[in-house]
């Protein structure tokens, strides 16, 4: 009887033991599941932009790519684009060498803050090569300001649910782009330029 007792409570002991084995493992794969879940949920979200993330998002819109500055400057004089800024502006002039080994000068034109920096073809006229608005001190196209309200700015490209803090819009060809930058849902700066690849 002591013996069966004994076979009996061995046999106990390997059941509960077996059990515990089990459950740990089940315990495991369960982890495991609810880890490999929560991470592709992680990636999945990632994708979606979050407000205030930096990030950015590309509209086509010709109004507002090339036709950022209040005028167009392709057949302006210097005079005359110096009268976009409204604070006294330097106008300084350096010479660049195209891949082709061609040499071209490079007009820059900045009140200390913001920068317009021109590419005159002497067949053609002056192309924006890069410029960069920080404040209302340069002249804009009528609907555009620096301070402005990211909704605002966002009902002129006719877009909506856009939470990206950056903006790029393109021209129909994608030659040309210029670079809405938002922060607090306030429009803060514009970059122009462009495309090349």
């Amino acid at each position: 009887m002591k013996k069966k007792t004994q076979q009996l409570n061995f046999f106990f002991i390997i059941v509960i033991l077996t059990c515990f084995v089990s459950c740990q493992n089940h315990t495991s794969e369960t982890k495991t599941s609810q880890y490999d879940t929560t991470t592709s949920v992680k990636k999945a979200v990632a994708k979606e932009p979050v407000l205030g993330l930096n990030c950015d998002t590309t509209v086509i819109s010709q109004e507002f790519s090339y036709k950022t500055l209040a005028f167009e400057v392709f057949k302006a004089d210097t005079n005359k684009i110096k009268s976009l800024f409204l604070d006294p502006v330097v106008l300084k002039m350096k010479k660049a060498t195209s891949e082709d080994g061609v040499s071209y000068y490079l007009h820059n034109f900045t009140d200390g803050t913001n920068s317009i920096v021109l590419f005159r073809n002497p067949k053609e006229g002056f192309y924006i090569e890069d410029a960069e608005i920080k404040n209302n001190k340069v002249l804009l196209n009528k609907n555009i300001s620096i301070d402005m309200e990211k909704d605002t700015f966002l009902k002129l490209l006719n877009v909506s649910n856009v939470k990206c803090d950056t903006i790029t819009v393109k021209d129909d060809e994608s030659s040309f782009e210029s670079i809405y930058i938002f922060k607090l849902n306030k429009l803060i700066e514009i970059k122009m330029g462009q495309i090349v690849e």
